[in-house]
């Protein structure tokens, strides 16, 4: 889809890919592209019933295309993800400008087994550093006989003719709201830039049936201590006022 839109200058092409983690590292993975209304009068077929058979039988809900008030057309896939490593490879089956992405997922127990704390890191790469051909791969080429496309887009840069935002929302109870969002921008001018979010979840300590059971026995202690000495003061005071 990316190079078919790029093949007539003037046109463009918003992508913005957000990521969305829940407390439980469960999530979800949406991409929404966006083809503006000169895009779409220049490859009419292409923007409005893109081929998308291959991603929804790897799971991808699509949403559209869904045209705009201004001629363009909306493209919306989601997926779900269960862990970091599920969100991993996810975010990798984009590919570029999202190279090499890692999610780590740590997890932190009591002596009981319950989860107390999660910290959660991503980092990747973003940027086409080969340009266009990027979004191609050897077996493509060879079967094309060359780079698709390669006349067309010769003298464009992809950042003359589009965008991509990648916007990630991590739980993370240090912050208001408990959720921490970062937004970063791909460079699409051959350069490349490195990402790294981390986010904190901190519980209070669930407390155990071994800390409840110390903290009744302090109690006890301190009432028995307590009545020991009143005891003691009482028979002190009964025989001072016997022998007095």
């Amino acid at each position: 889809m990316l190079s078919v839109v790029l093949i007539a200058t003037g046109c463009r092409l918003d992508v913005d890919v957000a990521v969305s983690m829940a407390a439980d590292g469960s999530g979800t993975v949406s991409l929404r592209a966006v083809a503006d209304s000169e895009l779409v009068a220049a490859a009419p077929a292409a923007a409005q019933r893109p081929l998308v058979d291959d991603l929804v039988s790897a799971g991808w809900t699509v949403d559209g295309p869904t045209p705009t008030d201004d001629g363009g057309m909306v493209l919306v896939l989601t997926h779900r993800f269960d862990d970091g490593g599920d969100l991993t490879a996810l975010l990798a089956t984009i590919g570029p400008p999202i190279i090499d992405p890692v999610v780590v997922r740590e997890l932190s127990a009591d002596d009981v087994g319950r989860i107390t704390a999660a910290d959660t890191t991503l980092s990747a790469t973003l940027g086409l550093p080969e340009g266009f051909a990027s979004f191609s791969d050897a077996d493509l080429v060879n079967a094309l006989g060359g780079e698709p496309f390669a006349a067309d887009l010769a003298g464009l840069q992809p950042d003359d003719v589009m965008t991509v935002e990648m916007t990630v929302a991590l739980p993370d109870t240090s912050v208001e709201g408990g959720e921490k969002i970062e937004t970063f921008t791909a460079p699409l001018d051959g350069s490349t830039t490195e990402i790294n979010m981390s986010a904190q979840q901190r519980t209070e300590r669930p407390r155990s049936f071994a800390s409840v059971a110390a903290d009744v026995l302090a109690v006890v202690l301190v009432a028995w201590v307590i009545a020991s000495v009143g005891f003691i003061a009482w028979v002190l005071m009964a025989r001072r006022r016997r022998y007095g």
